[in-house]
């Protein structure tokens, strides 16, 4: 117990040496290596946002859109996203510093909190956002589209909504796999560390 602590308190500093030293069905390099590829993979997705944002905001204004309930959409679509990655970099699987010097014991029972958070981000969090992003997205061109007919406003934004919806749909698959395939492993692997430890 006293190798793995000190394993895990050395983490940060070495971790490259420690995956090829340790074997990978060890709880504590599990949960270090999920935490560093969760810590990529989300530097990744808050650039992405950040170069996004503003060609959005630029295509819009470029199209002459520029009535106060367009604005109030763009308003809310945009804080709506800003809200996710801001939720995601907070809520992210992270072990804070003051974790890591704890047992293996409780440092499992932190990690399988984390990991619940993680799939309420992705079952609660997310469908919630996504609707008030597709609200502000739709009153975006709700006056740009005034002037068609109410079929063709109709179908318009059906097919926004629509399309939003099924990128919504496609992440959220991609995500849920990545679930199975990343979190899934560290559950189980905690699940039987805390079995073996009150057997």
């Amino acid at each position: 117990m006293d190798n793995m602590i000190e394993l895990w308190q050395q983490a940060r500093l070495d971790e490259t040496r420690m995956d090829n030293l340790y074997r990978k069905e060890d709880l504590v390099p599990m949960i270090v290596s999920l935490e560093k590829r969760q810590q990529n993979l989300l530097r990744f997705k808050t650039l992405s946002v950040l170069i996004l944002l503003p060609a959005i905001m630029i295509l819009f204004l470029n199209m002459g859109i520029v009535t106060p309930v367009s604005f109030l959409g763009m308003g809310i679509f945009i804080t709506s996203v800003l809200v996710v990655v801001i939720m995601l970099n907070r809520l992210r699987f992270r072990i804070k510093d003051g974790e890591r010097t704890l047992s293996t014991l409780r440092l499992a029972g932190i990690a399988e909190k984390k990991i619940q958070t993680e799939k309420k981000l992705f079952t609660t969090y997310l469908p919630l956002f996504l609707v008030v992003a597709l609200i502000g997205f739709n009153l975006m061109f709700f006056d740009y589209l005034m002037e068609e007919e109410p079929a063709t406003r109709i179908l318009y934004h059906l097919v926004m909504t629509g399309g939003l919806a099924v990128a919504f749909i496609v992440g959220l698959s991609v995500r849920i796999r990545r679930f199975q395939k990343q979190f899934l492993p560290v559950q189980e692997r905690i699940t039987k560390f805390k079995s073996k430890s009150k057997s």
